[in-house]
């Protein structure tokens, strides 16, 4: 099963290694990579001072355009499928889509992803 999101944004991305951990694939690959584990801490300006982070079912925290699905406890390790490109938080225009994918999409800028995990 192949996945396809158009999403109208044009953006230029200056992406850390961290920030895009080469286990991820992007949307359209999905099929062909197992989840990957990450945690989400909320990014390096919030920390967990947050007590959760909150779930879209698009790529936009705008809630006029897209309603929240949910919310992830700060700190806790979730799994990711995919990558989409949405609104910018933080200086990185990345979403991740959240395995399942009921569990709806988050903004890549507030999890910690090691390099070394396995696929």
């Amino acid at each position: 099963m192949k996945c396809y999101v158009a999403v109208p944004v044009i953006a230029t991305l200056l992406l850390s290694v961290q920030a895009t951990p080469a286990v991820v694939p992007q949307l359209y690959e999905r099929q062909s990579k197992a989840p990957v584990s990450c945690t989400a801490n909320g990014g390096a300006a919030a920390g967990c001072s947050i007590k959760a982070l909150t779930r879209y079912g698009c790529p936009h925290t705008d809630t006029g355009r897209c309603a929240p699905v949910g919310t992830t406890p700060c700190g806790s390790t979730v799994q990711i499928y995919c990558y989409v490109f949405g609104e910018t938080v933080n200086g990185n225009s990345m979403w991740y889509n959240l395995y399942p994918r009921t569990n709806g999409l988050m903004p890549a800028a507030f999890f910690s992803c090691t390099s070394n995990i396995s696929n």
